[in-house]
């Protein structure tokens, strides 16, 4: 398939198609019956989200000597934009794509010098759009004219149509950070959890310790002091009785 510049002068494209009637009289080939077509049809996708390319594609089938060929595909400007250089036309000979802007888009391909015309089924043209808006985006071959080798020409009207519904982009919902929210109390729970416990098993244990330490160090106080009072009551005592012992 040819690559073909997007953005000519419309000018040049009328010129174009003017010489073709020219360029075929010139041709030694014998007279032929006026070019013809089956069928045109429009292939666009159903639907794509605003900001994804959409490629419109028209065929043609049961083609019959058709030497140049010359079409208009209509699209809604507000809600689609063409990409720039993305026309693709039939290998062989010349072609020339103009984008008003406006919401038309003009193809036009000759074939050069003594080359048939082209038979069967054909690619006319694949176009390929980005989706600016959403939308239902209407797309239409509203005329084409088919010239042949001996510049017999066929004019067609509404010849094809499709619609790609263009949807807003949808923005995924923002995922949890696996290091905070629901995935993080769990190990944190146990972590904090166990240390709590350990402090909180801990914490009656050494209050109870402390308590027994001091029920202890309370007793062995008390005790010394009888055993003080006992041996001062009994020295007390001894010195009474010597006291008598000597006074007698």
């Amino acid at each position: 398939m040819t690559r073909s510049p997007s953005r000519r002068r419309l000018g040049r494209r009328a010129a174009l198609v003017g010489g073709l009637a020219v360029a075929a009289t010139a041709l030694t080939a014998p007279a032929h019956a006026a070019p013809s077509v089956s069928a045109v049809t429009l292939d666009a996708p159903s639907s794509v989200e605003v900001g994804a390319p959409v490629t419109v594609t028209v065929a043609a089938t049961g083609v019959v000597d058709l030497y140049a060929y010359d079409l208009a595909v209509s699209y809604d400007p507000d809600l689609v934009e063409l990409v720039e250089d993305s026309a693709v036309t039939p290998d062989g000979g010349y072609s020339d794509v103009a984008d008003d802007g406006a919401g038309t888009v003009a193809v036009a391909h000759t074939r050069l010098g003594t080359s048939p015309g082209l038979e069967g089924d054909v690619t006319l043209a694949t176009l390929t759009f980005t989706a600016v808006a959403d939308g239902d985006a209407p797309f239409t071959v509203p005329t084409a004219t088919l010239v042949g080798a001996d510049a017999t020409t066929a004019s067609l009207t509404d010849l094809a149509s499709a619609t790609t519904t263009i949807t807003a982009a949808v923005t995924a919902p923002p995922t949890d950070d696996p290091t905070d929210g629901a995935t993080s109390p769990t190990p944190g729970g146990d972590d904090t959890t166990a240390p709590g416990a350990d402090d909180a098993s801990d914490s009656p244990s050494t209050s109870t310790g402390s308590g027994s330490l001091a029920s202890t160090g309370a007793s062995v106080a008390w005790f010394a002091g009888a055993a003080l009072l006992a041996v001062v009551v009994g020295a007390g005592i001894l010195w009474a009785r010597r006291r008598a012992v000597v006074s007698r």
